[in-house]
């Protein structure tokens, strides 16, 4: 037997042989051809786009009205006419409180000062002289090519009374609220999504516009009661009026999650826009589902992309980024390059921390279309030099364009600990 498989592997070694000799000696003939067939395709093409280099300056605190009793760890900005306008939630902090509501705030020198906090989108709750009992988040996005404003975000009331809090945490039925503001026009009108509209549960974030004029925003949530999360687009074809909702990634087994009765899932997505029309969502996946394997407390981040104006999206792959905490639209550089913003993760290997004690924030780049990351920037002190010693202290951001050459990156600080609830910045200069 052992005489019949050295027989074999003899053979097959002859024939891989014999086949490389036949390779080479038609390589050899045709080598001649095939460079003055690349050196006449080299002169044809354009010339490849330089890596794109970027660098971080002015980090600072970017809204701070925690004195005058606005606590808020996460905010909305929009650049119009070199007028900032900023949405942020105010009350308690958690998830599953009630008793917030949205403030408009504005500035006329790039955040350095803010007019005092407005109650906005007032006209939305149930029952006003118990706002108390109710949570209204929104989050603020534009101007559309239109000139419209979009404000979007969920509202729900407290579960028993007197409780401050959801009835159920692992089935947040809230109703989805969508605001517009036409150019020129005086006040903003509202449309309730109630749930079961979209998703049985509707978190949803601003997104992108298309150079058709098409929005696509981000939505998480259960479907319907006791399934896991999923992940989606809320798509508008006519300037934010009506919505349709596409699927991007689900994930239906129950074996993803570490106990039978905590939801997991998909849910926050970055949207990226490529320089050819392509989407690309990179995808928080929780618990089990994108467990990092020498990190249990870590997850990879995941990938989906749309060729077709986000109406359908490719199976979900595991990316090689892990962390949470990231902005729902990235940023594409002219090189055509990602730049991802989220947490730095529990673990202390899987990256070159500058401070190995500390978290912080992590800007990430790709050059294959979210594929594969690697560090271009870590921030783990605030801007006074206090470090961030907890993995929540960077939270959620967004990516505001100045000018074409100039962004900030706008994210929550959330530390607990020192009682420390703002927003911070920093500018990112692209050359």
């Amino acid at each position: 037997m052992n005489k019949i498989n050295h027989l074999q592997e003899g053979a097959s070694a002859y024939e891989d042989l014999h086949t490389e000799r036949i390779v080479c000696y038609f390589l050899k003939k045709i080598n001649l051809f095939l460079l003055l067939s690349l050196v006449s395709l080299a002169s044809c093409q354009s010339p490849k786009k330089s890596t794109s280099s970027i660098s971080i300056t002015d980090y600072r605190v970017f809204y701070d009205g925690q004195d005058m009793g606005y606590n808020t760890i996460s905010g909305n900005f929009v650049k119009k006419d070199n007028i900032l306008t900023g949405l942020f939630t105010g009350g308690p902090v958690g998830d599953m409180t009630t008793g917030k509501r949205p403030y408009l705030i504005t500035s006329d020198d790039l955040g350095k000062t803010w007019t005092e906090p407005a109650l906005f989108g007032q006209e939305l709750l149930i029952n006003p002289a118990e706002w108390e009992k109710e949570a209204v988040r929104l989050g603020l996005f534009g101007p559309t090519r239109k000139g419209t404003l979009i404000c979007l975000g969920d509202q729900f009331v407290e579960g028993e009374n007197g409780s401050g809090a959801l009835r159920d945490p692992q089935w947040r039925d809230h109703t989805l609220n969508i605001g517009r503001k036409e150019m020129n026009a005086e006040d903003w009108t509202y449309k309730r999504y109630p749930t079961g509209t979209f998703l049985g549960e509707q978190f949803a974030a601003g997104g992108l516009q298309l150079s058709d004029g098409r929005l696509i925003f981000t939505i998480w949530g259960a479907k319907n009661k006791g399934e896991n999360w999923r992940c989606g687009v809320l798509i508008s074809d006519d300037d934010g009026i009506s919505w349709k909702y596409r699927d991007v990634a689900f994930e239906p087994d129950f074996n993803i999650r570490d106990k039978p009765g905590v939801i997991a899932g998909f849910n926050e997505q970055s949207l990226f826009l490529t320089t050819e029309g392509k989407i690309v969502s990179i995808i928080r996946g929780r618990e089990k589902l994108g467990r990092v394997t020498d990190s249990p407390k870590d997850t990879w981040f995941f990938r989906s992309e749309s060729t077709d104006e986000g109406e359908s999206w490719s199976a979900y792959e595991l990316t090689d980024i892990a962390g949470t905490g990231a902005a729902a639209v990235g940023l594409t550089l002219p090189d055509g390059s990602f730049l991802h913003a989220c947490r730095v993760p529990y673990s202390r290997e899987m990256y070159k921390l500058p401070e190995p004690d500390l978290y912080g924030l992590h800007f990430a780049r790709s050059y294959d279309e979210g594929k594969t990351w690697q560090t271009e920037h870590i921030i783990q002190r605030d801007p006074e030099g206090k470090p961030f010693t907890n993995y929540y202290n960077a939270m959620n951001g967004q990516f505001l364009k100045l000018n074409d050459n100039e962004w900030l990156y706008i994210f929550g600080q959330f530390d607990i600990a020192n009682g420390v609830y703002r927003i911070l910045s920093c500018k990112l200069t692209i050359q």
